[in-house]
Order: structure tokens, then sequence, then C-alpha cells
């Protein structure tokens, strides 16, 4: 049976409370809240969509748009739901900031039923969220958590990278760590949190130039793509030239072959954030997330960053994959915006630090009406 909701909960909080508290949740748990409140097809709706639903349903006792009871498979009951239930029908002062009102990830929770004394070297990018702390291994994709004691003892945040060493709690790939060794490439215990402030973005004035190439710092730049990676001279020097650059590398290639992949991970000097065949939308999708969060971070925390994006394309109909657009003539609305989030992630700041963006693209991507109104047309090229 799918899970009902006791709607009388919801009347012992303020409206603005519920609001709040509604708007803090990731998409997994507006989804499990929309089923719990009868909403119909909640996986098929937009965030945004999702949040008006709830409200309005909520508000009036009664969905706008009820589920139809159907035989078949039921939902999985939705970890923390009736936590979640808690917190709208009881005032809490805790917010917690929405990362993008499309991108969202799923708040998981440990789960203890073993202890391996083998410590796993682990690394990834934080995702700090009300119930728990964890990051997705960019070489296992396990998901490693940590303590709450070290979050707060270290001010760690969605976005910090961290290396640690981990030992395996289950059997379902779900790690804890020991030993955090850096963080955002610092030493552990040399590490200090930088207070986030507004900074002011201005023009990009100055080029990177060498190897007969010449890059916008603090703009974005294409490439048009002939070849795979590891047979593309050109872009092989190109990354060999970021490397020499004093940034923080960061690369993400989706859907690689075996010998992409293998290129990505020896660069020494390039954070690489890949998958590779048959792995799937939704580990892709996991990649894009914390490529944001990561040039996002470091932005704030006063780093210079090259991101280098292959294959723009591919990263574009992966984003439609995952939100089901299969249209291939069209982007709809969330494919496009989380596009659009990565190419604006490009900026020169008035501090003097820069995130500079450099996408690959195949020719048969540059006629795409996406890729050529959102990047091609305020991109400079790189012949």
């Amino acid at each position: 049976m799918r899970e009902k909701l006791d709607l009388e909960l919801f009347n012992n909080s303020d409206t603005q409370t519920k609001e709040d508290i509604v708007k803090s949740l990731g998409i997994y748990e507006l989804r499990g809240l929309a089923r719990a409140l009868g909403i119909k097809s909640p996986t098929t709706k937009v965030r945004e969509l999702l949040i008006d639903d709830i409200l309005q349903t909520i508000s009036t006792g009664k969905p706008t748009d009820p589920q139809v009871s159907r035989k078949g498979r039921p939902f999985k009951k939705l970890a923390h739901l009736d936590s979640i239930v808690s917190m709208i029908a009881n005032k809490t002062e805790e917010k917690e900031q929405d990362f993008e009102t499309t991108i969202a990830f799923n708040q998981e929770i440990p789960v203890f039923t073993s202890k391996c004394l083998d410590l796993a070297k682990v690394c990834g990018v934080l995702r700090v969220g009300k119930v728990s702390t964890y990051f997705i291994d960019l070489r296992s994709n396990f998901h490693v958590f940590l303590s709450e004691e070290i979050v707060k003892e270290k001010g760690l945040t969605t976005g910090d990278f961290v290396e640690c060493e981990a030992y395996k709690i289950n059997d379902n790939s779900q790690y804890f760590v020991k030993n955090i060794t850096k963080i955002n490439m610092s030493d552990f215990a040399n590490y200090k949190s930088k207070p986030e402030f507004e900074q002011k973005q201005v023009l990009p004035s100055t080029f990177l130039n060498g190897e007969n190439l010449k890059i916008l710092k603090g703009g974005r730049n294409i490439l048009i793509n002939k070849e795979p990676l590891f047979l593309n001279a050109k872009l092989k020097t190109l990354l060999s030239f970021l490397e020499k650059d004093e940034a923080v590398n960061v690369f993400l290639g989706l859907n690689l072959c075996f010998e992409d992949s293998y290129f990505a991970f020896s660069m020494s000097k390039m954070h690489s954030f890949v998958t590779e065949y048959l792995q799937g939308e939704e580990v892709s999708y996991d990649r894009i997330i914390d490529v944001i969060n990561f040039v996002t971070r470091l932005s704030s925390q006063g780093f210079n960053i090259n991101l280098i994006i292959y294959d723009i394309g591919l990263l574009l109909s992966t984003l439609k994959l995952r939100f089901n657009e299969n249209d291939e003539s069209v982007s709809t609305q969330e494919a496009s915006r989380i596009l659009k989030k990565i190419i604006s992630l490009a900026e020169a700041r008035a501090e003097g630090t820069t995130t500079t963006l450099v996408a690959t693209i195949k020719d048969v991507d540059t006629t795409n009406t996406t890729i050529k109104d959102d990047l091609i047309r305020i991109s400079a090229k790189i012949d």
C-alpha cells in the first residue's frame, strides 16, 4: 500500500514555516512527500511544480491533481518521510539552502551492519544535508559518509573536495571516513575554511598563451573535436598546457571509452570527473552535480579554476535522458537550465581570480540549437 499522511499534522505550524521547510527538501524527498499526499505522477514533475502542488495540497487538504489508485508494485517507502512530516508539523530554526531549483541530491544515511578493517583511499565532493554528509568516490562510486563532528569542526560544506581513508560499513557499497588527509588540496591539519563573500564579476581581459593556443581567462572557450580524446593530439596538448597553469584544473567527461577514461585519470594535475560506458545517466548526473558544486565552492574561496568539459553535446544528451526529454530536436527546461548553469560558471572576478571554461564540441553538434544559442555564440573559438 502507498503510504498515507495525516494532513492534520501540518496544521500545527504556520504557513511560512511549512513553505520554508518544503522548499528546503531535495527532489527525492519532495517526490516521496507528494506520493504520501496523493499527488499524481510526482516523478514526472519539475521541482517548482512539485513544491506548488505540495503547498496547495497542504493548504486545501486535498491534492489538486489526485493520484489514481492502480495495481502494480507498490512504491518503496521514502526514508525519513516521517521526520519530514515531523519537521513540517513542528517549527525549526534550521534552514537548508537548496543547491539549485532543479539540481538536488538525495539525502542518505549510513547503515552500519559490519566493519572492515581494511582502509580504502577515496575522494570526492561533499554533499552536506540535514540528514547526513557524504560524497561519491570518483573512482568506485562508493558512498562515503563523514561524522557530524568533523563537518562542524572544519566548517565543511557542500562543494568541498576531500581526500580520505575509509572503511566499509555494509554490503551496499557504503563507507565511513576514518581519516581525512586533504580538504580542497590543503593538508587536513592546516585547512581553514574561508568565509564566503560576494564577488563582483568583471569583463575577462587576459589570455593564456602558449603551444599555439590562445585561451580567454575567465571566459568561455570552445574547441571543435573530431577525434576521441586518446587520439586527439591538439586536445591532449591543450590539457597538458592547462596542467602547467597555476589553477585548479577540473575535467568532466561522460560516457567515455576505456582509452579516454584511462587518459583522463592519468593527468596528475587534473581533478577528473569521469563516467564510462554502461554506467548510465544517473551516475553521469551525479558527476555533473559534483562538478558544479566543486567549482562554485572553489570560486567562493578565491581559487583560479580551469573547467574542461569534454563533448558538450554528449553532456546535453545525457541530461535529456536523465529528465526523459526524448525529443532530440529540442531541449526542454531542465536540461537547458543545467547546461546554462555550467556555462555561467565561467567568469572573471574583481578580486583577480577567474573560472575559465573550455568546452569541446563535435562537428555534428555545432548545429544543435541549444548549443549554438547558449554556448557557441558567446564563446571564443580555439583554433
